[in-house]
């Protein structure tokens, strides 16, 4: 079984172990250092204003991270990340769905969350589909990382079909 704990500014070593300790290779940085991530707490990229991160946990070990942000704005946005082994055992799924009824639950300004992802992480995709977020957008080269362009494509839950258990298509038939 996993949990969820939202991350305290205590826990820095805590998050920066598990960031520095893993390859994310659909991230914007791939392999971050210490600084790298140090940098990113200071800059309240973690917690603060309109921002919260969890510890993703099985048996108390930090198995991944969730980070929920633009709280503030009626559309927030996720991020999701799941060490290399813990990847296709479901653990991912449950995140998911936890995060969005989370959010849902605990911010009824919010009325619908997004999540991006690079075209080519076919898992992450799948993972969206799973939990029954409808893909809404494809970015041509969108997706600066390691000195090349990668397609993105986003994906999105609304309130409503959170609420009633329901998945609402893209409808546009109007081909320009």
């Amino acid at each position: 079984m996993i949990s969820f704990h939202e991350y305290e500014e205590s826990e820095q070593e805590q998050l920066i172990e598990l960031l520095t300790s893993e390859h994310w290779p659909f991230h914007g940085q791939e392999q971050p250092t210490a600084e790298s991530v140090e940098a990113l707490i200071d800059k309240g990229f973690f917690s603060g204003a309109g921002v919260k991160t969890f510890f993703v946990r099985r048996e108390e070990k930090a198995i991944g991270l969730l980070r929920l942000f633009d709280l503030e704005d009626p559309t927030a946005l996720f991020d999701i990340r799941m060490k290399g082994l813990e990847r296709r055992e479901g653990y991912g799924f449950l995140a998911v769905k936890w995060l969005t009824s989370y959010t849902f639950v605990n911010y009824p300004d919010v009325i619908r969350i997004e999540g991006h992802t690079r075209a080519d992480n076919i898992g992450m995709r799948k993972l969206f589909h799973k939990c029954d977020y409808v893909k809404e957008a494809y970015h041509r080269k969108a997706w600066p990382q390691a000195g090349k362009w990668f397609d993105s494509v986003g994906y999105a839950m609304l309130r409503e079909d959170f609420e009633n258990g329901t998945v609402t298509p893209v409808i546009d038939d109007i081909p320009f």
